[in-house]
């Protein structure tokens, strides 16, 4: 394996190993090899590369997922690779597989997945931000109009909101009724919604941009069925933590507007509540230094997010 380190909960590869290199290779059929690699920011559970392969005087860009060490994640490996193959031809903009090798047999025991390059870059400083949240919200429309298998979400058997007692009130809470008043909503079951098609990790550092559209969704191996709420719901977590709550409000208007349906507000809390006292660790290892983070106001904004929420669950 290549030198490396964990930090900040992500491994922080310096290279691919020289057995990956001559896989990718391989792979990519006779004759190829290898001329650069980019190591690319913001992942925190695995190691994301750019290389440039050569073949016959031809140069092409592929991107290279690995989890150094990491053979305990082969099952989270195996279920991006299944899920790229449900939403292949679908109309997204979407990676294809072009090699796997689940149990690092080739790859020095690193797990890996290679792919196309999708093109665009992580966006995180619009300059327009009605503009960027409104094609968010577009792009989540159309992924939630697609008629696509996965299982059933289920609330219940998540590790992280059963049992109740899990819950806990962050310990920068400005307001710690407000989050109490949240938990108990939680305890009620919760109410049936129309299933759709969920991506439930879709969050600003999983999309790419280009020209002002959105170019590449990744990170793939959570696909569900379920609320709609809870993708969205996921997604306003994440724009009140990093940027206001006026943003993560701005993108529940957007969606319920453009799909023309009103977003369930238990399943909108629920997704919420998905924050707790590690989530400005993980949001800044994701935003990576590609915009400025106010870790110390997160849980505020958070916090004024949970309590429209509860309103429009006539808690507030």
């Amino acid at each position: 394996m290549t030198d490396g380190d964990w930090r900040d909960g992500g491994f922080r590869q310096r290279r691919p190993s020289v057995e990956t290199l001559a896989w990718v290779a391989a792979s990519m059929g006779r004759g190829s090899r290898i001329v650069g690699y980019r190591r690319l920011t913001g992942g925190v559970c695995s190691a994301v590369h750019r290389l440039t392969v050569e073949r016959r005087g031809m140069r092409t860009f592929v991107v290279l997922r690995q989890y150094p060490g990491g053979l305990g994640l082969q099952g989270s490996l195996a279920k991006e690779i299944a899920n790229l193959g449900v939403v292949a031809g679908s109309g997204l903009p979407v990676p294809s597989i072009l090699a796997t090798d689940v149990a690092g047999a080739w790859t020095g025991g690193a797990p890996s997945l290679l792919m196309t390059r999708l093109p665009g870059h992580v966006h995180l400083n619009p300059a327009e931000p009605r503009s960027w949240l409104t094609r968010i919200a577009e792009i989540a429309v159309l992924l939630h109009s697609l008629d696509l298998p996965a299982k059933m979400f289920r609330p219940w058997t998540d590790s992280w909101i059963a049992p109740l007692d899990g819950f806990q009130v962050p310990v920068d809470a400005q307001r710690p009724a407000v989050w109490k008043a949240a938990f108990g909503v939680m305890a009620a079951p919760p109410p049936k919604d129309t299933a759709v098609f969920l991506h439930c990790d879709l969050l600003p550092v999983n999309m790419l941009w280009s020209r002002g559209r959105i170019t590449g969704l990744t990170d793939w191996n959570s696909i569900h069925r379920g609320a709609r709420a809870i993708d969205v719901g996921h997604c306003r977590r994440y724009l009140a933590a990093l940027y206001s709550p006026e943003w993560s409000e701005q993108l529940r208007s957007l969606y319920e507007s453009i799909a023309g349906v009103t977003l369930d507000p238990w399943w909108d809390l629920y997704a919420l509540l998905h924050y707790d006292d590690s989530g400005p660790k993980w949001i800044r290892g994701q935003v990576a230094g590609r915009r400025p983070v106010d870790v110390p106001g997160m849980t505020s904004r958070v916090e004024v997010a949970i309590e429209t929420a509860l309103r429009r669950l006539g808690c507030g």
